[in-house]
């Protein structure tokens, strides 16, 4: 996560928050859309300013939010 800045890391929250996934493919895009009514997980995908790919994911019960490189989400 050396590779991921807090300011990277901040924004990417906040984006996520928004509802803006990111570099998700459509089919991503249109899991989390419906997980926001369902209650489903939601994921997105986010560059760093280094290059770094990483993922923003949030539970299914909206009480945990991780963040992780692409590698390992």
């Amino acid at each position: 996560m050396e590779q991921i800045s807090e300011t990277d890391q901040l924004i990417a929250l906040n984006r996520h928050a928004q509802g803006d996934w990111g570099m998700v493919s459509e089919e991503e895009f249109l899991a989390n859309e419906n997980g926001l009514l369902e209650g489903s997980y939601l994921m997105s995908v986010y560059l760093s300013e280094r290059g770094a790919v990483f993922c923003v994911i949030t539970d299914t019960e909206r009480t945990k939010t991780t963040l992780s490189l692409l590698e390992e989400c």
